[in-house]
């Protein structure tokens, strides 16, 4: 008869291999359904061809699509250059092909410095196009989302972060996480969606904007518009919690703000001879007005100073070598103060989905001027965009500042609306929680 310590040993053996058997299993499935989309072995209708989950995890799935696409030509920046930089724009490089659109809601420069980093390590680069918001361009620590996970991400010339990241791999195949994805996404054939994630990484708006259910459908343009307005409010004027690193991240260092990882950028660029081109981002005029309501002004103007300086820098220490361009949109323009339906009204406008997203007409444009391109039949309008330079950088701040006050005096209706934002948001957060207001231009 056998004892005890031989039974339970048996017993143990049997729990382990069927452990081991059922996370195999689990791992196999989730290989085969691949919620995320970031294997690509298998796709069957009725079964996993429609991936919900991938569209809450576009940071994961452009981390495994740069191995896939290996670009030579990237879009770094946030949701508006997702949405309205194109790669397939005839401006490129004809030799910078495949291009393919890097950027993602929300993204950071700290989270931009990886995704380049990555990309070089799966191609090198020979374009790059980098995308800033104006609140892009201060001093406080750049840090990453919640879901930025810097294990999944390559480094040029180092196999340790290679080897990292095939572990990373590994880890989210074995993931409950994904299991669960998994399960949701075969239960969700049914459900399929219009796919506005484009092969090329872009965003499609006319996609995305027009599902059902969809707030710009569903309460019309107009007050979609104001809602984001009153977003915007909430993001500037709400201290709340900060972003904080993926489990595992390092936290940025103190001294790494937005700006630094932006020269990083441009260092990095230099360094493996990437044609780098720099752009401000042409968010509508009400934009503008937020952060002038919200005491931002002084910090705008300070960063735009640093970048250019930042370039100069550059441009100095490598005389023979081409400058990086940089260009402003931020500005007052026929195109960024386009008229704003009202309220109730289901009139789309032209150029803008909303008062921080620009439409793809609008991304043609600013890719035309930086990369000094025409279009016969889509000419960009005259007053849309500023190359911004040492000499005339002075210029440009006082010319917007002027436009500033002109348009205050000319929208009357908007300014009053933004201004009873404004107070509207700060009677909802408690005073110890707001963000510090600085003097309005």
């Amino acid at each position: 008869m056998a004892s005890a310590p031989v039974r339970a040993s048996g017993f143990i053996a049997v729990a382990l291999a069927s452990a081991l058997v059922a996370c195999l299993a689990a791992a196999a499935f989730n290989l085969a359904i691949d919620p995320f989309g970031i294997y690509g072995l298998l796709e069957v209708p009725g079964l996993n061809a429609y991936k919900p989950a991938k569209y809450q995890r576009v940071r994961l799935a452009k981390a495994f699509e740069l191995h896939r696409v290996e670009p030579r030509a990237v879009v770094l920046g946030t949701s508006r250059s997702h949405l309205g930089i194109r790669p397939a724009h005839g401006g490129w490089d004809t030799g910078a092909d495949p291009r393919y659109n890097l950027a993602f809601d929300g993204a950071t420069t700290h989270e931009m410095y990886a995704y380049l980093h990555d990309a070089q390590a799966a191609r090198p680069l020979r374009e790059v196009i980098l995308g800033l918001d104006t609140w892009q361009l201060g001093t406080d620590p750049s840090q990453a989302r919640p879901d930025f996970d810097p294990m999944l991400l390559d480094v040029p010339g180092d196999p340790w972060c290679h080897l990292r990241r095939h572990m990373a791999q590994l880890r989210i195949l074995f993931s409950i996480d994904t299991l669960v994805a998994s399960i949701r996404t075969v239960a969700a054939q049914d459900e399929t969606d219009a796919d506005w994630l484009a092969p090329d990484g872009q965003r499609l708006g006319e996609v995305f904007f027009r599902r059902p259910g969809e707030p710009f459908m569903s309460d019309g343009p107009a007050d979609y518009f104001r809602q984001v307005d009153r977003q915007e409010f909430g993001f500037k004027l709400d201290l709340g919690p900060a972003a904080h690193p993926h489990r595992g991240a390092a936290e940025a260092a103190p001294d790494r703000s937005s700006l630094e990882y932006v020269r990083l950028m441009v260092d990095f660029c230099r360094e493996h001879h990437i044609d780098l081109r720099v752009f401000i981002t042409p968010a509508h005029a009400h934009q503008m007005e937020i952060s002038a309501a919200a005491g931002e002004w002084p910090k705008i103007e300070a960063g735009k100073r640093a970048l250019v300086g930042m370039l100069a820098e550059d441009a100095a220490r490598h005389p023979g070598a081409a400058a990086f361009p940089l260009w402003d949109f931020s500005g007052y323009s026929s195109v960024t103060t386009e008229p704003v339906p009202v309220a109730g009204s289901r009139r789309e406008m032209d150029f803008y989905w909303d008062s921080s997203h620009f439409k793809q007409g609008v991304g043609d444009w600013v890719l035309d001027r930086v990369f000094g391109t025409r279009d016969p039949d889509h000419p960009v309008p005259a007053d849309f965009g500023v190359k911004l330079e040492t000499g005339t950088i002075d210029a440009a701040l006082i010319r917007i500042r002027g436009d500033h006050a002109a348009y205050r005096n000319s929208h009357r209706d908007d300014v009053a609306e933004i201004d009873a934002m404004l107070a509207d948001t700060l009677r909802q957060i408690p005073p110890e929680r707001r963000a510090p207001i600085g003097p309005v231009p």
